[in-house]
């Protein structure tokens, strides 16, 4: 492994050693992604879109410095962090609240623009979509923030008339994982992938014969490899510190995004959730 200086950038790193052509591609798919898509990469995703082996990405690694794909990637994240703090305004001229209340939704369209694309990119919504309309029953499983997209998906789809459930305490979520069965569909929600309680309940509910819909920011994750179907949220550079709170400003977006696709599948769905419409309409009148 090569011994370069910690604060050198990437690309100066790629320019002091001789790399073979199929190095060179990976490097320039580097640096051609967004850090939304960054954050998310595995070797093999990188393999297939720069054409080049995963042997030749270990490769590059050592070659600039790195012990594998995971610290390249997370150096070219922390050198794209330390340009967008090279963009905010110079000390002494500290920016205004409005001018920090649109750097913090741009951060969050940007995020959401990016889940947008993995979701159009990729089949497994069509197949949630698919699952959770035929599903017998319905669980969410999360806990602390995660706990707040489950019951905004909760909230989103028990309007549609499905057999959903959501019970934020963790014992609770374990005592319906053990009511699961064949025909059910189990929805696990977390950051990391490796919240200890969630695992729980997703363990419980696969080993019933549900199946465990995994979501969370770490494709290598435990939750991930244990699901049969996994969403992945677009984590990668944003504000200071605020990595998984746009990461679950998005996921809440995937609450409308299912409701949606579930309505044009079915109908019918979206008159339960006139229905209920009407419902409230009437107490306010």
């Amino acid at each position: 492994m090569q011994d370069f200086s910690e604060d050198l950038a990437f690309e100066e790193r790629a320019a002091a050693v001789n790399l073979f052509p199929a190095e060179r591609r990976i490097v320039q798919h580097l640096l051609g992604i967004s850090p939304y898509e960054l954050g998310v990469m595995t070797s093999s995703d990188l393999s297939e879109r720069s054409g080049a082996s995963r042997s030749s990405i270990d490769r590059l690694s050592r070659k600039l410095g790195y012990p594998g794909l995971k610290e390249m990637r997370k150096a070219l994240l922390a050198q794209e962090g330390r340009r967008h703090e090279g963009s905010r305004p110079a000390e002494g001229k500290p920016e205004g609240p409005g001018e920090i209340a649109q750097r913090v939704m741009l951060a969050i369209a940007a995020r959401a623009e990016a889940m947008g694309r993995l979701l159009a990119d990729h089949p497994e919504i069509g197949r949630l979509t698919d699952w959770l309309a035929g599903a017998r029953n319905i669980s969410l499983f999360g806990a602390g923030e995660s706990a707040a997209i489950c019951n905004a998906i909760y909230m989103r789809l028990v309007r549609l008339g499905l057999p959903i459930s959501f019970a934020e305490e963790h014992h609770t979520q374990v005592t319906l994982a053990s009511l699961m069965g064949p025909g059910d569909v189990a929805l696990a929600i977390s950051y990391s992938g490796a919240t200890r309680s969630t695992l729980w309940a997703a363990q419980v509910a696969r080993q019933n014969g549900a199946r465990l819909v995994g979501i969370s920011g770490a494709p290598a994750s435990a939750l991930a490899r244990q699901a049969d179907l996994s969403l992945h949220l677009p984590t990668g550079a944003g504000l200071p510190g605020s990595a998984e709170v746009l990461d679950r400003v998005v996921a809440v977006g995937l609450a409308e995004a299912l409701f949606q696709c579930l309505v044009n599948r079915d109908p019918q769905l979206l008159a339960n959730s006139m229905k209920i419409d009407d419902t409230f309409g009437d107490a306010r009148a």
